[in-house]
């Protein structure tokens, strides 16, 4: 079930939590390889993992899970990752990779790979 399919009771549950919580703000977190500005001229990073979130869509639903939070009318804030070099964003990514797919084989992996960078 993906987060747009939500049923309406899980999502009015939820609605009633933030409206009833006594703290100003409540975080949703983030909706990660989703953003609002689709449209913008992006650097070559961004639409690599633009493209990383598009494939990935069917899996996790990134982007409706963006559209669910929308619900709530948030305040959009950019979240950042630093990082010390270039040459560590490999090992970066491979940690994301662990922590969504914990049991991707090698295999699976390189056609993974395969199949983003021949969808750009």
């Amino acid at each position: 079930m993906s987060y747009v399919d939500t049923p309406p009771r899980m999502s009015g549950q939820i609605k009633a939590l933030s409206r009833d919580w006594p703290a100003e703000h409540l975080s949703l977190s983030g909706a990660p390889l989703a953003r609002l500005d689709q449209d913008e001229q992006t650097a070559p990073l961004q639409r690599l993992l633009d493209v990383v979130g598009k494939t990935l869509e069917p899996v996790y639903g990134f982007r409706s899970l963006l559209a669910f939070k929308a619900e709530f009318q948030p305040t959009y804030l950019p979240l950042y990752m630093t990082y010390p070099r270039v040459a560590a964003l490999p090992c970066i990514g491979n940690a994301i990779a662990k922590a969504y797919l914990p049991r991707i084989t090698f295999g699976q992996a390189f056609q993974l790979i395969s199949k983003v960078i021949t969808r750009r």
